[in-house]
């Protein structure tokens, strides 16, 4: 059965035709029985989702990001840079207490205390 196309008025050519013949078995292949029901969503669909891993090859990488995990903690407590506070540059000497006599008065207007009487 050659089908003439319907947007030219021309008879198809041989690609197309056996084009048309392959989805229209494969069309009439398919039946009520061949289709699966339709079965709603039982959970949200992860965002990220790791291949199926075999347990105990889960469990070596579970336990192998655990070791990893612990090496990093313990080689930033080991490693963690503990200073010690600055000493001053030489030691302070204790001198007696200056006197009286040996202190130097401020000069008038300086912003110091003037011990000179208001006329």
């Amino acid at each position: 059965m050659i089908e003439q196309d319907l947007g030219s008025g021309l008879p198809p050519d041989s690609l197309e035709e056996r084009l048309r013949n392959a989805l229209r078995s494969r069309a009439d292949s398919v039946d009520l029985h061949a289709l699966r029901p339709a079965i709603p969503p039982t959970s949200r669909p992860r965002l990220f989702r790791l291949p199926a891993l075999h347990p105990v090859r889960r469990t070596a990488l579970a336990l192998l990001v655990v070791a990893a995990a612990v090496i990093g903690v313990l080689f930033v407590a080991v490693h963690e840079v503990r200073e010690t506070p600055v000493r001053p540059a030489n030691r302070p000497s204790v001198s007696p207490t200056p006197n009286a006599t040996d202190a130097v008065p401020d000069p008038p207007g300086s912003g110091g205390i003037d011990a000179s009487p208001l006329p």
